[in-house]
């Protein structure tokens, strides 16, 4: 078995990463930390049973892991993911502290796999940036996008703002309300602009829901190219993907209740063109294929364990 820690297991992201890997049959959950529920127990926290319902929640890991999955602010991860992979664990950060960081592999996991073999320290990569690149980095490799700026309209549920207090994240100032926000400043533009290798005009709106995320790219066309050649290239890319699901023209297919609860991230091209424009939607739940479950994804896949492990 191998011996894993959760550091912030308090976070959104946290909990989900404690009922994943309580189920995953090849992982030993040794140690939760968090200062909101320290010494309170997982059965209590979470509602998880057996041996991991017994953890209780520390300040810090007192266990030896084999690996450890930071789900922690990003000045906390700056410090600590470093220190456990000198001492040989296999560090996984879901922060953005390493997304920019060579020394880390940035784990969008149906693209890196092959770096991600054997690695000891990965960048998890983020929501909207995961919903944002599945799609869209097969089509600028495959040069069927023109030149110009790729605008990503982008949307996602409160919890993608991870569990903090804010005005803006009460009930009454989010519910029956849409809207965006930290327009030309959200922190994932660097991150989508460095794996598409594109400028892209970025656009989050905040939802009035709890969990979910979609993205919907409109980028130019390359000569000769079209939306039903976008779609081919993407469905032949994505056919043994167990985790990315094409569709032809889905629209409720594609929904965010779709995906809520799902490691899936599904994607359909719209088969109508119009001035030279594709369109592209993208779907995922933020916590999980854009946080915990891509997080577990990439462990199995360091590791040699089959990829669905503890997922499906």
């Amino acid at each position: 078995m191998i011996r894993v820690a959760i550091c912030g297991a308090s976070g959104y992201a946290g909990i989900e990463l404690i009922r994943i890997l309580a189920r995953h049959p090849e992982v030993e959950l040794v140690a939760l930390t968090s200062s909101r529920w320290e010494g309170r127990s997982a059965r209590d926290a979470v509602g998880v049973g057996g041996a991991v319902g017994r953890l209780r929640f520390r300040s810090s890991v007192e266990a030896t892991p084999d690996a450890v999955f930071l789900a922690t602010p990003a000045e906390f991860s700056l410090e600590e993911a470093p220190r456990w992979v000198e001492r040989g664990a296999l560090a996984i950060d879901l922060s953005d502290a390493f997304r920019h960081d060579d020394r880390a592999v940035y784990g969008l996991t149906e693209i890196a796999r092959e770096r991600l073999r054997g690695a000891r320290f990965i960048a998890n990569p983020g929501c909207y940036p995961t919903a944002s690149q599945l799609p869209l980095i097969p089509l600028v490799e495959a040069g069927l996008l023109g030149e110009g700026p790729l605008i990503l309209d982008a949307k996602s549920g409160s919890s993608g703002a991870g569990r903090r207090l804010d005005d803006s994240l009460l009930f009454s100032e989010l519910m029956d309300n849409h809207y965006p926000y930290r327009v030309g400043t959200h922190r994932h533009v660097p991150e989508i602009e460095r794996g598409l290798g594109r400028a892209v005009v970025f656009t989050p709106h905040l939802l009035p829901t709890r969990r979910g995320l979609l993205v919907s790219a409109y980028a130019p066309l390359a000569t000769g190219a079209s939306a039903a050649a976008c779609h081919a290239l993407l469905a032949e890319r994505y056919r043994d993907e167990p985790f990315v699901q094409l569709f032809e023209s889905g629209e409720r297919e594609i929904g965010i209740a779709s995906v809520v609860g799902t490691p899936l991230c599904r994607i359909s091209v719209s088969p109508i063109e119009k001035l030279g424009i594709v369109q592209i939607f993208s779907v995922i739940d933020n916590l999980l294929k854009g946080a915990a479950s891509q997080a577990v994804q990439n462990f199995n896949a360091a590791l040699g364990i089959e990829e669905t492990t503890g997922l499906s």
